[in-house]
This record gives structure tokens, sequence and C-alpha cells, in this order.
């Protein structure tokens, strides 16, 4: 599977002299430690356990814009860089990754439920009906929701909800065999 994956001029560097990079636990926990270990657990069900050494996802593009093509790094979304990084270009083994959808992975982020509805009535007649369970119950339900970001095609718009406008792909592990092509920004 072809993707694109931004990392830290650091990352690219450690898989130039060391061949592999691993997102591991010490030091490194993400912003976002829950949904990640999440996302973790998901990967460890759907693609298979971490190897030694990874702890945490590494993401990558599939999808920007409905389309299966390279991010634009001058698109407003990547400017705020503040550090020298690298914009790879990789191919990873279709069975060693997790697609979801980019924009549905914000309610994995925002640890918010994410129902069904197709307009504003059912999507109201969804939120009593979550807001009526106990709360244990709604722990439950909700993470199960979470599971409709991995829905990622057919690629639809249907005014209410887009699914596959941006697919993000997670994966364990990036070794050098496995860039095609890097772009260095500073």
């Amino acid at each position: 599977m072809r993707l694109w994956t931004i990392q830290s001029e650091e990352v690219y560097e450690q898989i130039s002299s060391e061949g592999i990079y691993h997102c591991g636990g010490s030091g490194e926990l993400p912003m976002f430690g829950a949904p990640y270990r999440w996302m973790a657990e998901q990967m460890a069900a759907r693609i298979g356990p971490p190897p030694d050494g990874a702890v945490f996802p590494i993401w990558a593009w599939h999808t920007m814009y409905w389309e299966h093509r390279r991010p634009d790094m001058r698109r407003m979304e990547f400017r705020r860089q503040s550090r020298p990084f690298a914009l790879m270009e990789i191919e990873i083994p279709d069975r060693d990754v997790l697609l979801s959808d980019e924009e549905s992975w914000h309610f994995v982020l925002g640890d918010n439920y994410f129902c069904d509805a197709a307009n504003e009535t059912e999507f109201d007649a969804a939120c009593r009906r979550y807001d009526s369970l106990p709360e244990a119950a709604q722990r439950a339900v909700k993470e199960r929701s979470w599971e409709k970001i991995f829905t990622v095609f057919p690629q639809t718009d249907n005014g209410w909800r887009r699914i596959g406008c941006f697919i993000q792909a997670t994966f364990w592990e990036l070794r050098g065999e496995q860039l095609v092509k890097v772009w260095h920004y500073a």
C-alpha cells in the first residue's frame, strides 16, 4: 500500500542509520495518550500485536481530499511545522496497515459518542437515547461507536457525514527498505 508519512528529521535519520523506527512508550507518550492507546488496541486486534519496541502507532496519509495521493505541503494544515521534517512516500504491505477515516477519528480524540445519524432529527434522537444510559453503559456504547471510523469505503458525502475524504493509516514500524521517496522541509 502506498502511503505518505510526515516525520521529524530525527525519525528520518534513525531510519537511515538503524534501518527501522518504532513509536515507543518511553518519553514518547503522545498528547492524546488514551485515544492512541485505544488505536493501538484496535491495531493489535485487527493487524496483529506490536513488534518489540513499538507501543504507539505510526501515522500516515492514504487519501487527501478524496484522492489517493501525496499531501500538498503548501496547504494550511501542514504549515504549522516548527522543526525540520521529512515527508516520506512509503510502501507498506496491506496486511500491516489499519486504515481509518481521519475526520471520524476526532470522535475518539474528543472522547465523544459517534452515532449513526443521517440528519439532525436522527442525531437528536440518538443523543437522547445515549444520554439516558447509565454511565458504564455509555462508555461501552461510545467505545463501540468508535469502530465506525474504520469504515473508509465506499467514499461518500451525504451532506451530513463524509466518509473517506481523508483516510489515515496506522502501522507499527517503518523500515528503510519501505521508503520510496523523501522530501525534506526546513
